[in-house]
């Protein structure tokens, strides 16, 4: 049994937070190069510059990526062999209001959902311990960090199960054009299929971590990814939802097993400020 120190975790902590927020990841930037080089409208052309831009005035000055520095979301992949002995949520949410208060970075959070009453800095958390031989002895943690926008555009339905792929498809399709204008395009989505409803989101949210350009192993499912990207990014909503056809940089489909009388679908849509970082001990 590896055990891993408080000390290391929490390093790991201050580490995910204060690089998610001033460094967009290479994938992503790669990805924005790609769609200004392809993109043929002038104005979706400049928006994706001035994101370029936005991101290493944000690298160099420690500015954050976003006025929004949103609710961080923790994923903690425990390997079978290995040990945290020690409170995980609350040295989480202990080292995320040092870092938040340290870095000067906004306080988005109240302590009372309905009253709206005190502010708090506050990070979710979801814990799963892995049987991968890649992961016995490891313990790989992610962030991502969605402001408001993100999160108020995601979406949870029940399909019945009899439901076919086509109709599914385009359920997805509409309702990310129809919230599109209400985030800051180009997106990512994610979709989570299966499980138990609160699973299903979980899913979408952590497909969001997966390098762009990656499809899903499953080939029916890589095509449906594939599908949808192609399909929304044919609405010409673009950039900012001024026009282009760059209004989505990619879709990721995560699924799980689901009980034979329904069929959860969540669908998250992540704006361009894409907070995410990986640190594996």
């Amino acid at each position: 049994m590896r055990e891993i120190t408080k000390e290391q975790f929490v390093s790991a902590i201050r580490t995910l937070l204060v690089h998610a927020n001033y460094f967009l990841p290479e994938d992503f930037l790669q990805a924005i190069k790609t769609a200004i080089e392809t993109e043929v409208n002038l104005v979706a052309k400049d928006v994706l510059l001035k994101i370029l831009n936005n991101a290493e005035i944000s690298s160099i000055t420690k500015l954050p990526l976003c006025q929004d520095t949103g609710i961080p979301q923790f994923f903690v992949d425990i390997g079978k062999d290995v040990c945290l002995n020690f409170d995980i949520n609350a040295t989480v949410q202990n080292i995320t209001a040092e870092v938040y208060e340290n870095e000067k970075l906004r306080c988005s959070c109240v302590v009372d959902p309905l009253k709206r009453t005190g502010k708090l800095h506050f990070g979710s958390v979801y814990i799963q311990c892995l049987n991968k031989d890649e992961l016995d002895r490891r313990c790989k943690i992610s962030v991502l960090i969605r402001g408001g926008g993100s999160e108020n555009t995601s979406v949870f339905t029940n399909f019945l199960p009899t439901t076919n792929k086509e109709e599914i498809i385009t359920y997805i399709t509409e309702t990310i054009i129809k919230l599109l204008p209400y985030t800051c395009p180009p997106v990512i989505v994610g979709i989570g299929v299966g499980g138990v409803i609160e699973e299903s989101m979980i899913l979408a949210k952590k497909s969001l971590l997966r390098t762009i350009g990656i499809r899903n192993k499953d080939l029916f499912y890589a095509e449906i990814e594939k599908q949808i990207k192609d399909a929304v990014n044919n609405s010409g909503i673009g950039p900012l939802g001024l026009g282009g056809k760059t209004s989505v940089l990619d879709v990721f489909i995560e699924a799980a097993p689901t009980h034979i009388a329904t069929l959860p679908v969540s669908i998250v849509l992540q704006c361009h400020s894409y907070r995410k970082h990986t640190v594996v001990l």
